[in-house]
């Protein structure tokens, strides 16, 4: 069955946000911050900045309840099967007042079947009351597309920004300067005419720069706190070979376990890593396993401190440059082969890997082999005995949307559609959205789990209806029996012990500058050399050195003048 709602591709638009953007550099980060507060409010740090335009918290309590749900309101809801019947969740009068509503809005998925053939988009468009017409733009296009529509004059009524695609330094003055300031209709308790909208948690506003300059400006598409920087194992030979649900003690011990699972002569490696990238040997997993930032944290004395800069980094790109000279790792790693095929398929036992879209898509791809393999997350360690175990925790959200601006009627009216595509998981509203029209687009099967037909993936599941806005993200994947479950269970843990980067719910402009870039796929050329042995281990410092006067230190100062201002 087809899962619309997370996108493959979502994963890696992540991951080549942190390592092009400059905002995330080679995906490695960790905050040397205390965990974050267990309700779904802003970090303290950046609270005082954005609490007096930040929407009220309001979630939503009518719909059908979860199987799994935490007392944690950062861990999301989980539900086994789609809940069947569905309710009506929009009872007032549809949303729209008939006329035409212009989107600009990057490709998550291939192309849908366009408007003029797609009964399904005409159905929406029926229930919002509006004609709601899309430009969808390539992914590959975006960042070209997004700066022609900043410098144009006449802007569609509303514009999602891709996540650190779309990000330039003049993002941000753009949306200043041109998009609608939703202050007056959705800060506080105003929020509460577009209930939908209420329910997003709190750390997903603050964190997505959503306000900027004490004005809100966007809403988040918001997503589960889990990153892209764990340890995953193939629970079929690890469990039988070191233990069910075995924790290395340190880094030392680290070690001895995959050389007890290294077996090249059989095919078969110790640890892979995920990406496509050549070279990319998810430097990132090994930093949280030896304490360093998440991206940004502070010293002891209060100063911002980027992951690299930091000895456990360091210490991290050490450790991992001699498991590869050991021959503990995937050889093909740096080939750009597609890891994850590779490692459902067997050929290493390890991956650093990402949590939820990417962990059941290895999941997916696991059950097809024969005999099937299954994967589980390996609980946080330190590389030092004894210390704190950490993980790296995202913001919460996969990207944000604006509208331009028009007259308070008109603002009005974009919200309550918003609002509208924003319905919560199981409502009409939402199933017709995700999976289309029952019959011809979807069949429920005899759990009630809708099952998408090669129509329904081209009229609703490829629309991205869910990218304009959603309700908060819910775990489900009724194909994956047990999944749901465990991914609750890992992340309860994981997000009790994650850590995020002390920038979150700033902007740096030069984070997001082609100074920056480069520098950052300077730094992370060299850390390749190290890995590969083509470069010695005392060339680190060096490398630093570089980055910090290309970029690191611009960067540097702006987040502290933004944290001063608060």
């Amino acid at each position: 069955m087809v899962q619309p709602q997370t996108p493959r591709s979502e994963s890696l638009t992540r991951r080549g946000f942190i390592a092009s953007a400059g905002a995330g550099a080679l995906a490695v980060g960790l905050a040397a911050c205390a965990p974050a507060p267990t309700t779904p409010s802003p970090t303290p740090a950046a609270a005082t900045k954005a609490a007096g335009a930040l929407p009220t918290y309001i979630p939503f309590t009518s719909g059908p309840s979860p199987d799994y749900h935490s007392a944690d309101g950062r861990v999301v809801d989980g539900f086994e099967h789609y809940p069947n019947p569905t309710f009506k969740a929009w009872t007032r009068e549809p949303p729209g007042s008939g006329g035409r509503v212009d989107v600009a809005i990057a490709a998550y998925y291939p192309p849908p079947a366009p408007f003029e053939q797609n009964p399904t988009w005409h159905e929406v468009n029926k229930g919002l009351n509006a004609d709601i017409q899309m430009n969808i733009i390539p992914a590959s296009d975006w960042r070209t597309k997004f700066s022609t529509i900043m410098a144009g004059g006449d802007l569609p009524d509303i514009i999602h920004v891709y996540f650190g695609i779309a990000w330039t330094p003049n993002t941000v003055p753009f949306i200043k300067a041109q998009a609608a300031d939703l202050t007056p209709y959705l800060a506080g308790d105003a929020i509460k005419d577009y209930p939908n909208l209420a329910a997003i948690p709190t750390y997903a506003w603050q964190n997505s720069n959503s306000v900027l300059d004490g004005k809100l400006y966007q809403w988040p598409i918001h997503r589960y706190l889990p990153g892209l920087a764990y340890f995953f194992r193939n629970t079929d030979i690890y469990d039988k070979e070191i233990g069910a649900d075995y924790v290395p003690r340190d880094a030392a011990d680290f070690r001895k376990v995959l050389e007890q699972l290294n077996r090249p002569q059989e095919n078969r490696w110790a640890i892979g890593n995920t990406g496509t990238s050549p070279g990319n040997l998810s430097i990132e997993g090994y930093a949280a396993m030896f304490g360093a930032p998440n991206i940004w944290g502070k010293d002891s004395s209060g100063k911002l401190v980027r992951s690299i800069e930091t000895e456990q980094y360091k210490a991290a790109v050490g450790y991992v440059r001699d498991l590869w000279s050991a021959g503990l790792m995937w050889p093909d790693a740096p080939s750009g082969q597609p890891s994850r095929s590779n490692f459902a398929a067997g050929r290493f036992v390890l991956s650093v890997e990402g949590f939820g879209n990417s962990w059941n898509d290895f999941w997916r791809q696991g059950l097809q082999q024969s005999p099937a393999n299954h994967f589980d997350v390996i609980k946080p360690f330190n590389a030092t005995a004894g210390a704190q175990p950490v993980g790296y925790i995202t913001g919460g959200w996969v990207a944000t949307t604006i509208l331009k601006k028009a007259s308070p009627d008109r603002i009005k009216e974009l919200l309550r559609i918003v609002d509208w595509l924003a319905s919560p998981f199981g409502s009409e509203e939402d199933l017709l959205l995700s999976y289309g029209i029952e019959g011809q687009d979807h069949v429920r099967d005899a759990n009630g789990d809708p099952k998408l037909s090669p129509s329904g993936n081209q009229n609703a599941g490829y629309v991205p209806w869910r990218y304009i806005s959603q309700h908060p993200y819910v775990t489900y994947q009724a194909d994956l029996p047990g999944y749901t479950k465990k991914s609750f269970d890992a992340e309860q843990m994981l997000v009790a012990t994650g850590v995020a980067s002390v920038t979150n719910g700033y902007y740096a402009a030069s984070a997001y500058s082609s100074a920056a870039s480069t520098a950052q796929q300077t730094f992370g050329d060299g850390i390749n050399d190290i890995l590969f042995s083509r470069r010695p281990m005392s060339d680190y410092d060096q490398l630093v050195k570089d980055w910090q006067n290309a970029s690191g230190n611009a960067q540097r100062e702006e987040y502290m003048q933004a944290m001063a201002a608060g």
